[in-house]
């Protein structure tokens, strides 16, 4: 034994782990042989005794094949086919020869190794099969062998789809006009989880061709992921549900091995259920789709290796090239409907391949580069992918998605007659194909469930020698015999044998002036062909004519059946800026062509979408959370409220107190499943501007910067909308409170609440006529403005409350009416809102006077509205801080230009002249800034008061937080003399916001009682809907008649606001008697027909728009 040959078998013995890499080209021109330092492979792996075992019987059933030594097995030791040139094209060396270079490995130093003419070995057990070359300059090279039957692990059980599905409307991402309740869909708070449940191994598929159930990996778990974490499912798009990807998965078998599921859309959808029950289910129930995919970064316990026949082969081809782990997930009968306890599971069967290609060039479709496609009128069974195995002589054909299911899932077994797998010459007329042995190459039997679990769709059909090679250049089809003498074509390959399929993701995000490249792979009978041209066909958006993404090139597949296409972006521009979503999806269908001057042809099932975002730029340190964060946070609250648990991203202070939560998941790559977004579909420049918000600090509050919501005349007027959204939203619930009262019951209490309606109504006509002042035009007659309860109030106001409609109750009053009325106790002392507390009177007395000390103290104002660095969260607040403090800077602004923002229609104007509520304090008319101020600080003061040491304003009225107050603690609020106690009773004190306020005024709870009595009210529900309610019962009807007058109220409000203030008395005053007549008649009718309405439950006014179209209509 030489030297060489002892310092080999010295490495074997002692290398115990280290993973075999390809042989680089510097390896490549060094020694193996004399010199061979590059046995790397681990000698513990190669020699256990289990492998050993294994080994030998397996090598014991190849020496009874014909094909034994013909392919690739494990290492190659055992290959003996007569492959004689190297990866790269150079002619192997004879191995019984020294020219041009000298080496020990000879037919006589290995006897047994094979060592014959230049055929490509391995006598030392390498990491594959090599030769000397007779190039003199490169010493030895691999060599690409054919490799043996292909493995593969199978799986069955089921998926769950969390999906969310808000965003499957665009209408719900306006952020103005989104409704919570207008089209949730079936799944609103969906996470977007998807992950792998109760599936198991049921079968593998070994080298040898064998598929067997007794290997100790089948039977065990797969794992989705981890504990922590699961994979998200994604639409690149709200209009396109049909690629859907899945990000941040992980797959494996529980203790064997795991790898990451690299991103990829889902593709061949298609209605695959059977039976007349299929109508009666969601359309995903009956759908079926497929995922193929790869798997990266493979970990494999080397513990756990030995004892798996399975595994040790996959270790064996894992470091050989073109090694690739494939997964094939085929998914069905998605459960959509709530009601079911498979809510949002279905069932899912899959493939891991090991997949060991020669060319190394990437597989689209892992294993399979031939496809069945079904003819028209085949119960939609769409595709059947196969390949051809020639050296095991055999057929392999992937009819996992081409089955059809009950609407349970179950395998319905193919009716109409046998199936035969046969060569295709183009028409098939009759059934005498089926008696020629070399066109028919077998009966295709699909079994049941069992089956199909086990085999997961895969059937294998062998085939002779003489027939293998006809195969190769001929295409396949599958044929129905229905009858004795007829016979029909069921699927069918293309033929000119032509598959085309995407390497790159089929799905994109791209940004507006950038470049990219999309890659085809063809082949022709299961060969890379060259000269196949890929050309693209946009269907959306249909009428774009000048589209933002351009095709700069493409060049035709060469030899390795890859083409190629170039694409350039440009900005999209705000397309669909009315429904606030970035950019533009563009679509594109597929065709190909054989050559420049080919005839061109569809591709099946193989659609291009890609997002392109639209051009966004931003200061770095002007970023603000009003104007540039919250649009964005506000929508993505929206559409995936299971948020908001984790963080409420509509929330300025929840979003400022988890600032690092914030940035780490917005830094995540995007194939993390903690991503965000979930749905990966915020622009990188958005989110870079997120990011330097959160980075940008304010030196006075070590928060980002806050800023304003209106800087613009258009946005005051949108902010004044949402103010009357905002009045509009807090009436229902104080009427259903009202309605609830019994007549002859707490006539106090109702008194109060009535009061407050009243304010509220003004409230609502001194916004509007503020909005008119300034050119706007409010909207009440939209469904959009009418909200559904529970609901959070308009503008995120109170952040945190659900407003909810429910009977007169202490604990109503307490949680939600005081709730809505609460001061916000930081703003009350900051500067802005001392001034114009100490200013009051002064600036309301300014709205019928025209004092040259007005434009005085709005330069004040403006001054100290820029200092305040706090978000406005109570109603009044936001009054305050987003409408009046804009308001005097833009008027003045617009003063200095010689101009004003008061150029509105004063005819618009609603005053006392229209109103019949309280004279003392009616709406009054906007024409100017010192009116339009005086109208905020009523409606801001009204609610929440004005002076944290005094709750009465100068009418001496409560503000409306206090008056709720006196009925929650059973008295009226006084002032006392803070040196006098009262004899031996205990009394609640009014206190201000902040104890560090030094009041010379005590006030007191303890005034006359308000009594309250709780069985004074009728038994009504909370948050009812009309729906819900028995058909053809008198409540039903009720509810339906009471939506019918609240519709018509709003929309004679409507007409009021918009040029006819007339209507507000004429006609508004008296729907709003007749809407309290049938809320109260409702409030006394019990849901059950033959209920008593003293017990209930009673049916309550769900104030829903009406619309004469919707089918239960009165």
């Amino acid at each position: 034994m030489d030297y060489w040959r002892v310092l080999a078998l010295f490495l074997i013995i002692s290398v115990t782990s280290i993973d075999v890499c390809s042989s680089s080209s510097t390896t490549q021109n060094g020694d193996i042989g004399e010199d061979d330092s590059l046995i790397q492979q681990s000698a513990a792996d190669r020699n256990s005794h289990g492998q050993k075992h294994y080994s030998q019987s397996f090598q014991s059933k190849r020496a009874e094949d014909s094909n034994a030594g013909e392919c690739l097995e494990e290492d190659g030791a055992s290959y003996r086919g007569k492959v004689s040139e190297t990866r790269t094209g150079k002619t192997c060396q004879r191995w019984d020869s020294q020219t041009p270079h000298r080496h020990s490995r000879t037919p006589a130093n290995y006897p047994s190794s094979g060592l014959e003419q230049n055929y490509c070995r391995n006598p030392d057990s390498w990491s594959g099969v090599w030769c000397y070359t007779t190039d003199p300059g490169t010493r030895w090279e691999l060599c690409d062998v054919p490799v043996c039957g292909m493995l593969r692990l199978n799986f069955a059980g089921r998926f769950l789809a969390d999906v969310a599905t808000a965003n499957n409307d665009a209408g719900n991402f306006n952020i103005s006009t989104f409704d919570p309740q207008q089209n949730p869909s079936w799944n609103p708070k969906g996470s977007g989880d998807f992950r792998l449940v109760n599936c198991k191994v049921t079968q593998v598929c070994l080298e040898d061709g064998r598929c067997v159930r007794d290997d100790p990996i089948v039977g065990q778990p797969i794992i989705d992921s981890n504990s922590t974490h699961a994979g998200k499912l994604v639409d690149v798009d709200e209009r396109n549900q049909e690629q859907s990807q899945i990000w941040g998965l992980v797959v494996g078998v529980d203790g064997f091995f795991k790898g990451d599921f690299v991103p990829r859309s889902f593709n061949h959808m298609h209605d695959a259920c059977e039976g007349s029950d299929c109508k009666t289910v969601y359309t995903s129930t009956r759908f079926s789709a497929v995922w193929l995919s790869t798997l990266q970064n493979v970990w494999i316990d080397m513990n756990k290796a030995g004892q798996s026949s399975f595994i040790q082969q996959v270790m064996s081809r894992r470091r050989l090239p073109g090694f690739e782990l494939y997964v094939k997930l085929s998914v069905r009968n998605n459960i959509a409907d709530p009601k079911s306890p498979d809510f949002l599971h279905g069932r899912v069967v899959g493939t891991i391949y090991a997949v060991l290609d020669p060319e190394t060039d990437p597989l689209p479709y892992g294993p399979y580069k031939r496809m069945l496609w079904a003819e028209a009128g085949y119960d939609g069974r769409g595709h059947v992918p196969f390949y051809v195995d020639v050296l095991m002589k055999s057929v392999v054909l992937d009819f996992a998605n081409s089955m059809r299911f009950d609407i349970k899932g179950n395998v319905v077994e193919p009716s109409g007659g046998r199936l035969y797998l046969l060569q295709y010459n183009g028409t098939i007329t009759g059934c005498e194909p089926l008696n020629s042995k070399s066109s028919n190459l077998g009966e295709i039997e699909l079994g049941g469930n069992h089956w199909f679990q086990r085999t997961v769709g895969i059937i294998e059909l062998s085939v002779k020698d003489t027939t293998i090679e006809t195969i190769k250049n001929t295409p396949l089809a599958v044929i129905q015999q229905t009858s004795p003498t007829q016979c029909k074509t069921v699927l069918a390959e293309r033929q000119d044998g032509l598959f085309v399929e995407a390497i790159d993701n089929r799905v994109m995000r791209k940004e507006p002036n950038s470049g990219w490249d999309m890659r085809f792979r063809a082949f022709q009978f299961g060969r890379s062909v060259d000269g196949i041209y890929i050309e693209t066909s946009q269907t959306s958006p249909a009428d774009d004519l000048n589209p933002a993404i351009q095709i700069i090139s493409t060049e035709p597949s060469g030899n390795n059946g890859i083409s190629t296409i170039t694409f350039r972006s440009s900005d999209p521009g705000d397309p669909r800026r009315e429904t606030q979503q970035d950019g533009q999806e563009y679509r594109y269908r597929i065709k190909a062509k054989k050559g420049a001057d080919g005839i061109s042809f569809d591709v099946k099932d193989l659609m291009l979408s890609i997002h392109l975002y639209s051009d966004y730029t931003f200061t770095p340190g002007k970023v603000t959370w009003h104007e540039h964060v919250y649009p964005i946070f506000q929508q993505y609250a929206n559409l995936y409220p299971t948020m908001k648990p984790i963080i409420d991203l509509a929330s300025y202070e929840d979003v400022t107190r988890k600032i690092e939560l914030l940035k780490h998941t917005l830094t995540l790559p995007d194939t993390h499943p903690n991503h965000m977004p979930v749905t990966r579909d915020l622009s990188p420049q958005k989110r870079r501007m997120i990011l330097s918000w959160l980075d940008n600090l304010h030196p006075s509050s070590n928060l980002p910067i806050l800023g304003t919501t209106t800087q613009t005349l258009d946005e005051l007027k949108r902010t004044l909308q949402v103010a009357l959204q905002l009045e509009l939203t807090t009436i229902p619930p104080y009427l259903s409170a009202l309605f609830s009262i019994k007549d002859v019951d707490n006539r106090e209490v109702a008194v109060l609440i009535k009061s407050v309606v009243i304010d509220e109504m003004k409230h609502m006509a001194l916004v509007s006529n503020v909005l008119n002042a300034i050119g706007g035009a409010p909207d009440l007659k939209n469904r959009v403005t009418v909200p559904s309860y529970p609901a959070a109030l308009p503008g995120g106001a109170n952040p945190g409350l659900r407003v909810k409609l429910a009977r007169c109750s202490l604990n109503q009053i307490r949680t939600v009416f005081q709730g809505i009325e609460r001061p916000d106790c930081k703003i009350a002392n900051s500067e802005v809102f001392q001034f114009l507390r100490q200013h009051r009177k002064i600036l309301i007395a300014y709205r019928n006077t025209d004092n040259g000390s007005f434009v005085k103290n709005c330069a004040e104002i403006a001054k100290l509205c820029n200092k305040n660095t706090t978000r406005p969260q109570t109603i009044g607040a936001i009054y305050i801080h987003q409408i009046l403090c804009p308001m005097v800077i833009l008027e003045i602004e617009a003063k200095k230009k010689r101009s004003t923002l008061f150029t509105g229609d004063r005819t618009k104007q609603i005053t006392s002249d229209q109103w019949l509520g309280y004279k003392e304090s009616p709406p009054f008319a906007v024409t100017d800034l010192r009116s339009a101020v005086a109208a905020i600080e009523d409606i801001a003061t009204e609610g929440e008061g004005s002076d944290p040491c005094d709750p009465f304003d100068e009418r001496d009225e409560l503000s409306h937080f206090f008056k709720f107050a006196e009925v929650v603690q059973g008295r009226r609020l006084i002032q006392q003399d803070p040196n006098v106690t009262s004899a031996g009773q205990c009394f609640d004190d009014f206190l201000p916001c902040d104890e560090n306020i030094k009041c010379d005024k005590t006030f007191s709870f303890a005034g006359r009682l308000v009594p309250f009595f709780e069985d004074g009210v009728w038994p009504t529900i909370s948050n009812p809907y009309t729906k819900s309610y028995p058909q053809e019962s008198q409540a039903r009807k009720y509810s339906n008649h009471f939506n019918k007058i609240y519709t018509g109220l709003l929309k004679c409000i409507h007409d009021a606001f918009n040029g006819h203030p007339e209507k507000m008395k004429v006609d508004c005053m008296g729907m709003m008697s007749s809407l309290t007549v049938w809320g109260k008649r409702l409030a006394q009718t019990p849901i059950d027909p033959n209920g008593d309405p003293e017990k209930g439950p009673n049916a309550a006014p769900t104030f829903e728009f009406h619309d004469p179209t919707d089918k239960d209509t009165m």
